[in-house]
């Protein structure tokens, strides 16, 4: 990954959002000759494209998210899916996934702030949307789907069986790793 741009701000933002994500890449002015799988860079700097992909600083949201999903997905070939899955709890783990790739993890305090994310997520383009919802706490698991219900139209949802999803470790990580694990198990589809 190459950041490409003179531009003081477009290069402090992007370079400062990749340190972030702990993704490595590589600093070059945009006349130099490099190689990269993703060149980061202004519209009016813009590098001879060939065969790379290009994402332009102008078209970056200034939200961590989905910026981050932007970049982490731009090198990926994946079908343009997005999968998020939740742990419901007092800690609510969520884990999100972008064509393929795991692009966000964290613990939410509420449903609200949950489905705040969902709505954020809608600005990634995607053929398809799930919301795999554990099932072990129904009540808090039906109060994170009455948050979210206007955007239910925009989510295939699943109901999934969060038996044995919750490991050891510490508490916070817990419940990502059950949100990790909850993505990938099939749940049943709920009509909204």
């Amino acid at each position: 990954m190459v950041v490409a741009t003179t531009d003081g701000r477009a290069f402090y933002e992007l370079v400062s959002l990749l340190r972030r994500i702990g993704v490595p890449f590589s600093a070059h002015l945009p006349w130099e000759q490099f190689q990269a799988t993703l060149v980061l860079t202004t519209r009016g700097e813009m590098v001879a494209e060939g065969d790379r992909n290009i994402l332009y600083y102008e078209d970056m949201t200034g939200d961590d998210v989905i910026d981050s999903a932007m970049i982490l997905s731009s090198a990926s070939r994946g079908r343009e899916e997005l999968l998020v899955g939740v742990d419901p709890g007092r800690r609510i783990g969520v884990v999100v996934h972008y064509k393929g790739i795991l692009v966000h993890e964290g613990v939410y305090g509420n449903p609200a702030a949950v489905a705040s994310l969902l709505r954020r997520l809608l600005a990634l383009r995607a053929n398809t949307r799930t919301l795999k919802v554990g099932f072990g706490n129904p009540g808090m698991a039906y109060a994170i789907i009455r948050e979210a219900s206007d955007l239910l139209g925009d989510y295939v949802l699943e109901l999934v069986d969060e038996r044995n999803t919750t490991g050891g470790g510490m508490r916070m990580r817990r419940d990502v790793e059950a949100a990790l694990r909850i993505s990938r198990r099939r749940g049943w589809a709920i009509d909204a």
